[in-house]
């Protein structure tokens, strides 16, 4: 009796195992994945959009200010990125069914509808990177966040929202798309900011230049700040 109970057990075992997730499927997908997808702006004015999948797992929203990326990943056939906004600076998870993926086009579905889903194609994106400091030697407030701006006059090109791990200096990476600064200089600005208010700002945006790296972001204590 054993014995045909087992036989009879062994085409839902071998079928179990034909099912069984590939454990390598996710990387491979996360590779794949890696780097800037951008589409026209949905709401009907001219430029890009998109969003700058980072191999260390952030991510990084272009030309989209309304939320900040906050990190990325693949699970179970899904892309899954987390924001969050200046009011309510928890990551929020949005699961994004990959409904195809080839080298150069993602569609993305989600039910109910994300504004991140629908249809993207690969993109360029520029990296600037550097350190927010400032010379009080005093702590941060355990809700303290730092928000670094990339600008041109007073049109905003890109944003970073960063929660500190440590003391100063706070490392940022701001991306962007190529076009934004093609032809002209951009400036960085920073703030530090808690429930109480500002703590620290940029007395004047700092000039930078298209791909900088190393630059030093230095903030004084905003008026009023306590």
């Amino acid at each position: 009796m054993k014995t045909v109970v087992a036989l009879a057990l062994l085409p839902l075992l071998a079928l179990a195992a034909c099912r069984r997730p590939d454990p390598g499927q996710s990387s491979r997908t996360e590779a794949d994945l890696a780097g800037a997808w951008v589409r026209e702006i949905r709401d009907g004015a001219t430029g890009l959009e998109g969003f700058d999948l980072r191999e260390d797992g952030s991510v990084a929203l272009l030309g989209i200010f309304s939320m900040d990326g906050v990190a990325w990943a693949v699970s179970r056939g899904e892309l899954v990125i987390s924001t969050r906004t200046d009011r309510d600076p928890r990551p929020t998870p949005v699961r994004l069914r990959i409904a195809s993926l080839d080298r150069d086009a993602l569609s993305l579905v989600a039910e109910p509808a994300e504004y991140l889903a629908g249809t993207w194609r690969r993109g360029q994106v520029d990296r600037i990177s550097g350190v927010v400091t400032y010379l009080e030697r005093i702590a941060l407030p355990t809700d303290a966040r730092v928000e670094v701006r990339l600008l041109r006059g007073e049109r905003l090109l890109a944003r970073t929202l960063i929660s500190p791990e440590g003391p100063v200096p706070i490392p940022f990476l701001i991306s962007y798309l190529p076009d934004a600064v093609a032809d002209e200089r951009a400036a960085l600005e920073a703030r530090i900011v808690a429930t109480s208010g500002a703590l620290f700002e940029t007395a004047e945006p700092l000039p930078v230049g298209a791909g900088a790296s190393g630059v030093d972001l230095i903030v004084r204590p905003a008026p009023g700040a306590r």
